[in-house]
């Protein structure tokens, strides 16, 4: 097994002075601020896209309900579905960038401790999934996934609204004698 001595992840020493407060530092809350711009301006894309495939469903739906392509309670069970599903997602991402701009306002940082599966990595469209422990967290960057050793012990700094890890550093493990 490969052992680092000190591991720091996504974090500068001042960085890592402030969360050990439980606050995030001004670099922190900055780059904060700028992926919550990032997803502001992708959320009113998503909005037009979604706005559109609900016009173009309900269109085909419509159209071959009256050529009798399909009958009226399919195309309905269709529309619903897509409109669901749409909203849904609408909904998911809404709530995400509202919990990251909970998580700037307030400036605080949970502190977690506890060890990574790179196993249990899980893509979504916002985030990527990092299961510590018996939680799954969040990571905006990609790139930070694999900077995680599986099986390391690591202190987290997490958003408490989001769940995202925004720094993380390895925690050396105290040699454990066993008594005889």
């Amino acid at each position: 097994m490969r052992r680092v001595s000190s591991q720091i992840i996504a974090a500068s020493p001042n960085d890592l002075k402030n969360n050990r407060l439980g606050l995030m530092s001004q670099a922190q809350a900055l780059t904060l601020q700028d992926q919550i711009a990032h997803f502001e301006a992708r959320r009113a894309q998503w909005t037009r896209r979604a706005l559109k495939l609900a016009i173009l469903v309900t269109v085909v739906a419509v159209l071959l309900t009256f050529i009798r392509v399909i009958a009226l309670p399919a195309a309905l069970a269709v529309e619903l579905l897509a409109v669901g599903i749409m909203l849904y997602m609408t909904t998911d991402y809404n709530r995400f960038v509202q919990q990251l701009t909970l998580d700037r306002e307030a400036e605080t940082v949970r502190i977690v401790k506890g060890r990574t599966s790179a196993y249990t990595l899980r893509t979504h469209p916002l985030y990527i999934s990092l299961r510590i422990e018996l939680q799954t967290y969040r990571l905006l960057d990609g790139a930070l996934a694999k900077q995680f050793i599986t099986g390391e012990l690591y202190q987290y700094y997490v958003l408490p609204q989001s769940g995202v890890v925004i720094a993380a550093e390895s925690i050396g493990e105290k040699n454990s004698r066993y008594l005889l």
